[in-house]
């Protein structure tokens, strides 16, 4: 009997695994984006050096929903472009050296779990995660003196979101914002690395979305700002990595499957 019983409760797990799997509704959009993005560094409270970047990226956005109101979001992009810099010469002033051209890439993956309630007039949908940013710029193209610099941003975030019909009813208007908490920076300079703890990133969008084909087509502006704090001093090199700020403006066009 306890061989029976053992054998029945197996297939009753079996069978209920099979239909909560049955039951979650993989959606994947697959987009491109442009965005202009503006680099910062400050130094006692001088300005430092400037970037500015045009970039084009490809994203990903695999969307896991088990009901109405539970759901797990993975979400990717891959950017690159080419920047201009604005520095200094030592012991000149900012803005005596510049150069452009340089190769820049950067790629940005998280995942996240989303909840939604449908107690208020419009749906809204809270989010709780982590990501990893990774960026690239090649200062060592700028000619001798520059060298290849490499960020790293281990990150958790919290967002908030809504969607709504407007017009014909056909478009679905979602703004969404998120607050991004720095967990640990590493910055490396050439061969040179130091540490980051203290920061913070911002993301807002507005997505406009209206069903096409067998799928649905997204046009989303959007804004994401970075602040990170003056790193750790790296007393071997004796070198420290500067507070700076980062802003990206830009657009993306998205299809879901």
């Amino acid at each position: 009997m306890n061989k029976i019983a053992k054998t029945l409760a197996a297939a009753v797990l079996v069978a209920g695994a099979g239909q909560a799997l049955a039951e979650v509704k993989p959606t994947f959009a697959l987009g491109t984006e442009l965005y202009e993005e503006t680099y910062r560094e400050w130094v006692d409270g001088q300005r430092f050096m400037k970037e500015r970047a045009s970039m084009t990226a490809i994203t990903g956005d695999l969307h896991l929903a088990f009901d109405q109101q539970n759901a797990l979001r993975v979400a990717g992009r891959y950017a690159w472009g080419t920047s201009d810099y604005t520095g200094a010469y030592q012991g000149m002033p900012y803005g005596s050296l510049t150069d452009s051209g340089q190769a820049r890439r950067a790629y940005d993956i998280r995942a996240t779990y989303e909840w939604t309630t449908f107690s208020m007039r419009y749906p809204l949908t809270a989010s709780v995660g982590a990501g990893y940013r990774n960026l690239v710029d090649r200062l060592d193209q700028s000619g001798p003196g520059g060298y290849r610099r490499e960020s790293e941003y281990f990150y958790g975030t919290i967002g908030i979101g809504t969607a709504m019909k407007v017009g014909d009813g056909s478009w679905t208007f979602s703004p969404k914002m998120s607050y991004q908490h720095l967990l640990r920076g590493f910055q490396h300079s050439g061969d040179d690395l130091n540490a980051q703890t203290k920061g913070y990133g911002l993301e807002v969008s507005t997505a406009l979305s209206r069903p096409l084909g067998a799928g649905c087509a997204s046009l989303t502006p959007f804004y994401r700002y970075w602040k990170i704090a003056d790193s750790k001093m790296n007393y071997a090199a004796g070198i420290m990595e500067p507070q700076n700020q980062t802003h990206e403006f830009g657009i993306n066009l998205s299809y879901r499957f």
